[in-house]
């Protein structure tokens, strides 16, 4: 038992350190892509600027994702370490979500408990939610995942203020479809994981 001590200080000094890190760099690195997005997307540009932008893009997304890698390697997150960090956000806004979904490799679980979360905090901190709901279903292929709350919406996955870029980024590299609407009657996240092959068998 006399060892339990450092151990747990050890792991909520790597907790604490990885989400540092990624509300951070890793949402700054987002930002920085989105931006060159925009100057890729500009009709004025000529080819060969959109080009080198566009290599550039690409080794900034290669960084973005070996960034990530290594946050995950520090922050492995349990369902239970989600659920009190989810409450913990929240506050006073109640919570209707189940947990108890399908388990899936450690990247890719642990890139949904970043999006959880961080979809927590701007309930918590922008939507005047009463309440904060999670909710899945799961077929033989895929989980599909709605996450929202009945706030007074308005915000948009590439609405730097929020900082729901990296939650965009992250849900293009795990899921295989998502969308998502934000209304006077709140904001919603749909999307669907593919299962892990352990999944299938």
């Amino acid at each position: 038992m006399a060892r339990s001590k450092p151990e747990t200080q050890e792991s909520t000094l790597r907790l604490d350190l990885a989400r540092r890190l990624h509300e951070t760099l890793a949402q700054d690195l987002a930002v920085i892509g989105y931006q060159l997005d925009e100057i890729i997307g500009d009709a004025t540009l000529d080819k060969k600027h959109r080009r080198a932008l566009r290599k550039i893009r690409f080794a900034l997304s290669e960084t973005t994702k070996s960034f990530r890698d290594r946050i995950y390697q520090l922050k492995l997150t349990s369902r239970q370490q989600l659920f009190k960090q989810v409450v913990e956000v929240l506050g006073e806004i109640k919570l209707e979500a189940d947990f108890d979904y399908p388990e899936f490799e450690p990247t890719v679980e642990e890139a949904l408990s970043q999006i959880i979360l961080e979809l927590a905090r701007n309930t918590a901190h922008h939507s005047k939610a009463t309440y904060f709901y999670l909710n899945f279903k799961e077929n033989e292929e895929s989980i599909k995942f709605e996450i929202g709350d009945d706030g007074i919406g308005g915000v948009k996955p590439k609405d730097f203020r929020f900082g729901l870029a990296s939650i965009d980024e992250l849900l293009i590299q795990i899921s295989s479809s998502y969308s998502s609407s934000s209304t006077s009657d709140g904001s919603s996240f749909c999307f669907q994981i593919r299962k892990t092959r352990s999944d299938n068998a």
